[in-house]
């Protein structure tokens, strides 16, 4: 038997030469010419090597679709990802530090090209070049950065001759091999036509362009592509002046543009209105467009003598002089928690107040000439959905949907980029105010010292940059002291110091910091939303240079000019590829912060201890100081107490920025994994934090098309039109403004009333236990204010929002789950938020939707495990109730739907349901509500079709049944069943007697729903101390009693499911072995010294709808970067670390079911959407109108069917054997047993036949050896492979020989490879998944 290739190393080199020349042809799919071959290259004179026949980590990363899955294969593409691109994460951590130094390295060099473009630092951008330029794996790429170096060279020069010159000298003696591109050629042809003379001959300036063009193969329509280079008037000169494009080969938007430009001019040289030839326009809108532009054009044109439009002109900025305090509203103003953040919050939404010219040109929007339909009443402001509900055809409320998505544009606009200039000027605004009222006016306000630490920050901002600008200039070189001053430039000082103020007032008290934060976080934070305003001055200002001379103004145009502005605004934000270093962030900050803290200063007042008099005087607002948190040494910014209180203790928990709010119009289209949500920021399709293997596989799989669909779901959920509930919005500020607590509202708190201190002399547990009290009163009262300054949040914008027409961009996390990106005020709130939220869109209640209506507010209530019949009867049997709430809903404390599990929900379910019985025929009331189908523990719904467990089925509703069956009140019974048998041998175990008497459904509610969702032991026995602490009093005793019954609640939920639990078993041993496994073809200088490998291998797998799930949980490493506060330790975006093995297999079942719901609902939403629904969810939660709830709720069945009709853990499992077939498991096992000793003695054969000792790279490349030789197509060499023995081939099946126990330690072990097999799947029940179709509870 044939145990090792040859007697010593000069016999292996041998076979290698041998297995080269032959060409070894595989069987499977070759690697990429980067992954290891045999080892090796070929000899001279050889042929060359041939790939590998080792499959790399994603040569397979494509979907195993099984046949009939979801019926439509062509609805998910496979995603083809090359080996090239992701062995950096999988392979050894050398490799991946070495190669994401190189990417760092191209981002820190981006960043500063553009920042000294910027400032026009001309000398050291050619020096970035020339850096950039000797990078060789950037080279392919080169042209790009270029481009952004031409392009700003070529903007100062006057002659073509000079343009040309430049970059065929650059091109040629600097950069030599770099060629143009179409983007190169776009650039000298924007600035031939710019520096061309104004009325001289085209003759010469076509010869030059003409030569331009004709040097890149793709032609005019690439060169014409960009649309971030060529101008309007660009475009003009070319196709009509010079004749040498064609209208086809120009982008559509700018087709469309000239073609009504010339419809213009030819109509207004006949003398008539361009208003009237729109039938003469271009198709590219569709006929509908022309016959909306036909009638639009009558409608908002006010006189005959000017023609005007509905769309704003510009974002008109708001004149703060004027004591501005909210927008204007016929609705009470609500009184407001003085905290900065929600004075931020205000001036933001200032973004939505209309101008007089704006409510002129709504009031003359009418359908008949000469006939206001609106009625509007001046003295009114005006509500856009009360003028929706008043018109009477479809096609009216189409045309005028239509129109205000126009006439929103630049709201929107505004909304997203406005806070920095508001919030100075209210500052300054204040600051007068305050000093016309006196000096202790001035010291009382908060706005009035904000000015006064501008007005002080200002000048040193502005001495720093003009320092920077110097420095730079001056420096022959790098300079590590001074690599943040070019980024410095590129802000306006005046913005760069509110943005600094702002921002470090936001961050108090967070990061576990009391009257302060972390240095690091406020560094990090000041230094990004400095780039973030860059970012956005940037996009406004490529959007008006591109149209700049367009001066036209009738409304057909403006519509044509709306969409180039989007179509450009998504090519920036899509291709936005430059990100700061985390170094510059930090050092801007850094300097930024240092400046505030110089000149920021609070008044405070004091009693001198001589002559007890009152003396007043001025601190330092912020200080910088260091201090201890869970026992590590923290640097951190302390806040002056003074300066505090007049924060009132808000926590500041989110940033208020202009783009987190919601949308006046339809949120971007996702069209790729940068392209989506809104319109002056970019969005990213995953949050995730410094991930980029997460990132490169979703960039894979946007670009290949795999995840179109969702996409479309997304889009789908961004695309339902919401309005604020005038009726619930009128009793919450009814409610608020009293300041009284009121359900979940917390009352207005003005100071801790503390319990007074036990007497001196009390004894040491008296004095204990008034400490643990006053510290829950203490903890209670910052979580009350945190609590009402999020509420104030949220009822402030929703009254800005009242009569407005709005959207909730979406997007989601890792495992594919939908959120809002409007953090504050969106429908995945609490219960008042979810109330304030109606359709914007109505639907006839119909049969159907009455009786809809009727269960959803028995479901809110709490009646809802009962039939559907049950439930319509409970609202039948309290409509006397019903009416009292509508009617008298603050009459009394003991009302009726307080009662209700979610009381504010179930107040305006009641004002639906009573408005409709209002009329003759309620099913022809039109409703807004949105009405709920909730499943029930949706985890373990999927967990039971993946088990095909019949028990666990019928207890959530998969199996039909006459009644719902309730999974919560099952498992409670259970513990008390198990209690009671315990108390058989154990009489005297009082935990148990206590919980068999007050056990109930709601005690062990939450931990069965989060059990499913990897909810720990500890995390379990909190949720239940929530629950029965009020019964015991005691926190210790309490704690002691929810642990006892958490573990109770883990055994019942076991015994009732068991199937689930053998899946979640399943899935955490595959996750275990894949953890603790590394790639065959790993870097061999990793192991060559018995190293412990690297282990980098991440949990990965595709999610139905083709979305590539990569857990993102991998050991954290810090940078440490000098900054003028303090050195400061931040993450690394680009660090590829070694993966965190625990919470890989922690998080791993629970983030397989998120991704297979999520997959459920995005499926669900596109088919909704294809059937004319509405459509919104909370997770598990679907929303629609009560007309349509039976469609949806065929279309959640269908779609949880066609989700599971595959076997998902087979497909599961045949992903994993592909994607990490050619890896190898590291384990230990007993050195004495049979494998270890012959595994040992192989290893001396070895070191005998190499001269040396035999290391891991040495077995490794063995068994790379071995499978060349079993793959190739060769009889000979595949029975050699077939003879050949490696350490790895003797380890065959090694998980399965040994037990857990023989695994562990360290005495008496020792370490092997073994290839990587999963175990075996565990068998399926019986249950059917086709049957939900008919289960009238799955969702209910």
């Amino acid at each position: 038997m044939l145990r090792f290739a040859g007697k010593d190393r000069l016999a292996v080199a041998a076979l290698r030469r041998r297995l080269l020349a032959r060409h070894i042809s595989t069987k499977n799919s070759v690697l990429c010419d980067n992954m290891s071959t045999v080892a090796g290259s070929a000899a001279p004179g050889t042929a060359a090597a041939p790939s590998s026949t080792l499959q790399g980590p994603d040569s397979l990363a494509k979907q195993y679709l099984q046949p009939g899955f979801l019926k439509d294969k062509s609805a998910v593409s496979p995603v083809t990802l090359s080996s090239r691109d992701f062995d950096i994460f999988t392979g050894s951590q050398i490799g991946a530090t070495v190669r994401m130094a190189n990417k760092r390295d191209v981002m820190s060099l981006w960043s500063l090209l553009e920042a000294c473009l910027q400032a026009n630092y001309n000398e050291r951008s050619l020096s970035i070049l020339k850096s950039l330029y000797n990078i060789e794996s950037h080279r392919r790429t080169f042209i790009d950065d270029y481009n952004l170096y031409c392009s700003h060279m070529c903007a100062s020069m006057t002659s073509t001759a000079e343009m040309s010159k430049m970059v065929q000298h650059d091109l040629t003696n600097v950069f030599p091999g770099v060629t143009m591109n179409a983007k190169t050629v776009a650039i000298l042809v924007h600035h031939s036509i710019r520096v061309a003379p104004k009325g001289a001959d085209l003759a010469d300036l076509k010869s030059d362009i003409s030569i331009f063009l004709s040097q890149v193969p793709s032609g005019p329509k690439a060169i014409c592509a960009n649309v971030d280079v060529l101008t309007y008037d660009d475009f003009k000169v070319l196709y009509r002046d010079l004749g040498l494009v064609k209208l086809q080969q120009l982008p559509s938007n700018i087709r469309d543009m000239l073609a009504a430009d010339e419809v213009e001019a030819t109509t207004a040289a006949a003398g008539t209105k361009s208003t009237d030839s729109t039938a003469t326009l271009p198709p590219a809108d569709s006929a509908e467009f022309n016959s909306l532009m036909n009638s639009a054009s009558k409608i908002l044109n006010p006189s005959a003598t000017t023609t005007t439009t509905i769309t704003t002109t510009e974002a008109s900025k708001v004149e703060l002089d004027k004591d501005v305090e909210t927008v204007e509203k016929d609705a009470r103003q609500l009184v407001n928690v003085d905290t900065l953040g929600m004075k931020v919050i205000r001036h933001t939404l200032l973004g939505l107040s209309l101008t007089d010219e704006q409510k002129g040109r709504i009031a003359n929007f009418s359908f008949n000439a000469g006939e206001n339909i609106f009625n509007l009443d001046e003295a009114k402001t005006i509500n856009f959905f009360d003028m929706y509900s008043s018109l009477k055809t479809p096609e009216e409320r189409e045309l005028f949907e239509k129109v205000l998505e126009d006439f929103n544009q630049d709201r929107q606009q505004s909304l997203e980029v406005r806070a920095t200039d508001a919030a100075k000027e209210r500052w300054r605004h204040d600051f007068e105010e305050a000093k016309a009222r006196g000096d202790i006016a001035i010291k009382k306000s908060l706005n009035a010292k904000l000015w006064n630490w501008y007005s002080d920050m200002l000048p040193l901002m502005k001495k720093e940059v003009a320092r920077c600008k110097r420095e730079v200039l001056a420096a022959k070189g790098p300079s590590k002291k001074y690599d943040y001053a070019p980024y410095l430039a590129l802000v306006n000082p005046e913005k760069m110091c509110v943005i600094t103020i702002l921002e470090l007032l936001k961050l108090n008290s967070t990061g576990g910091i009391a009257e302060g934060m972390r240095t690091a976080r406020a560094v990090i934070s000041v230094g990004k939303s400095i780039e973030m305003e860059f970012r956005s001055e940037q996009l406004l200002k490529n959007e008006s240079y591109m149209l700049k001379d367009i001066n036209k103004k009738s409304n057909e145009f403006k519509k044509y000019i709306r969409n180039a502005k989007k179509s450009l605004r998504s090519l920036h934000l899509d291709e936005a590829k430059v990100i700061w270093p985390q170094s510059i962030r930090a050092k801007v900050g850094s300097v930024l912060i240092s400046l505030l803290i110089n000149v920021a200063r609070v008044p405070v007042e004091g009693i001198d201890p001589i002559t007890n008099q009152k003396v007043y005087g001025d601190a330092p607002a912020f200080s910088h100081s260091y201090q201890y948190h869970s026992g590590i040494k923290l640097g951190v910014i302390r806040i002056h107490p003074a300066l505090t209180r007049q924060l009132n203790g808000d926590k500041m928990i989110a940033s208020v920025q202009p783009q987190l709010l919601p949308m006046l119009v339809k949120p971007r289209p996702w069209v790729s994994s940068k392209s989506g949500g809104y319109y002056y920021s970019q969005s990213n399709l995953v949050r995730t934090k410094d991930s980029p293997e997460q990132t490169a596989y979703i960039d894979a799989a946007s670009k290949s098309h795999a995840i179109d669909q969702v996409y479309d779901g997304l889009n789908v959920l961004g695309e339902t039109s919401w309005t604020v509930n005038r009726r619930m919005f009128d009793v919450i500020s009814q409610v608020w403004n009293t300041g009284k607590p009121f359900l979940e509202i917390p009352g207005i708190q003005q100071a801790i009333q503390y319990l007074p201190r036990p007497p001196s002399d009390a004894d040491p547990s008296v004095v204990n236990k008034w400490k643990e009290q006053n510290k829950e009163i203490a903890n209670e009262f910052a979580s009350n204010r945190s609590m009402r300054c999020d509420m104030n949040y949220k009822l402030e914008i929703a009254r800005a929002f009242l009569g407005e027409k709005f959207y909730f961009p979406h997007n989601m996390d890792f495992r594919g789950r939908a959120y809002p990106l409007s953090p504050h005020f969106n429908h995945l709130g609490n219960d008042m938020s979810r109330s304030l939220l109606t359709f914007w869109k109505g639907k006839r209640l119909g049969k159907d939707g009455l009786m809809w209506l009727k269960v959803h507010l028995a479901n809110l209530y709490g009646v809802n495990k009962v039939p559907i019949e049950g439930r319509v009867q409970f609202v039948e049997d309290h409509m006397d109730d019903i009416r009292n709430a509508v009617e008298n809903p603050l009459e009394s404390n003991d009302q009726w739907w307080l009662k209700s599990d979610k009381p504010w929900q179930t107040l305006a379910t009641c004002y639906e349901l009573i408005e409709a019985l209002k009329l003759e025929n309620p099913e022809d009331f039109i409703s807004h509500q949105p009405v709920h189908q909730d499943g029930t523990c949706n985890g373990l719904q999927h967990y039971a079709a993946l088990g095909g467990d019949m028990i666990g089925a019928s207890q959530v509703n998969l199996i039909p049944d006459v009644k719902p069956n309730d999974v919560y009140m099952h498992v409670a019974n259970n513990v008390k069943a198990n209690l009671i048998e315990k108390l058989k041998t154990k009489p005297d175990d009082e935990i148990a007697k206590f919980f068999v008497e007050n056990i109930n459904r709601k005690i062990v509610k939450q931990t069965v729903m989060t059990h499913v969702y990897g909810v720990t032991l500890v995390g379990a026995t909190l949720q239940i101390d929530k629950q029965i602490h009020a019964m015991i009093g005691d926190k210790k005793k309490s704690l002691a009693y929810a642990n006892y019954l958490a573990k109770e609640v883990f055994a019942a939920i076991r015994q009732s499911f068991n199937s689930a639990h053998l899946i979640q078993d399943w899935l955490g041993e595959c996750c275990t072995r894949i953890s603790k496994s590394i790639r065959l073809d790993i870097d061999r200088k990793s192991l060559e010294k018995n190293n412990k490998p690297d282990f980098m291998t991440s949990v990965i797998w595709t999610t139905p709808l083709g979305l590539p799930i990569v857990q993102p949980y991998r050991e954290v490493s810090k940078k440490q970067v000098d900054t003028n506060l303090q050195t400061v330790f931040i993450s690394d975006p680009f660090a590829v670390n070694q993966i965190n093995a625990r919470r890989q297999k922690a998080g791993f079942p629970p983030n397989f079911i998120h991704s297979l719901d999520a997959s459920h609902m995005l499926m669900s939403a596109s088919k909704c959407y294809k059937d004319g629904l509405e459509f919104a969810s909370v997770h598990d939660s679907y929303w629609t109108h009560a007309a349509d709830i039976p469609t949806m709720n065929k279309n959640l069945r269908e779609q949880f069917v066609a989700l599971h009709e595959v076997d998902l853990i087979e497909r599961l499992k045949n992903e994993f054997d592909e994607r990490y077939q050619n890896y190898v498991k590291v384990m230990k096992i007993p050195t004495d047993s049979e494998m270890g000793i012959k595994i040992s003695k192989l290893r001396q054969e070895m070191t005998e036949q190499l001269g040396r000792p035999v290391n891991f790279a040495d077995e490794i490349e063995a068994e790379q050896q071995r499978l060349a030789l079993l793959q190739s197509t060769q009889e000979e060499d595949v029975e050699r492979g077939k003879q050949m023995v490696t350490t790895i081939s003797l380890a065959e099946n090694a998980d399965e020989i040994f037990t857990n126990e023989e695994k562990k330690g360290d005495s008496g072990r020792m370490v092997i490879f073994t290839r990587l097999v999963l175990p075996e799947i565990p068998s399926k029940g019986d249950f059917d998944v086709a049957s939900v179709k008919d289960s009238t509870y799955f969702f209910s």
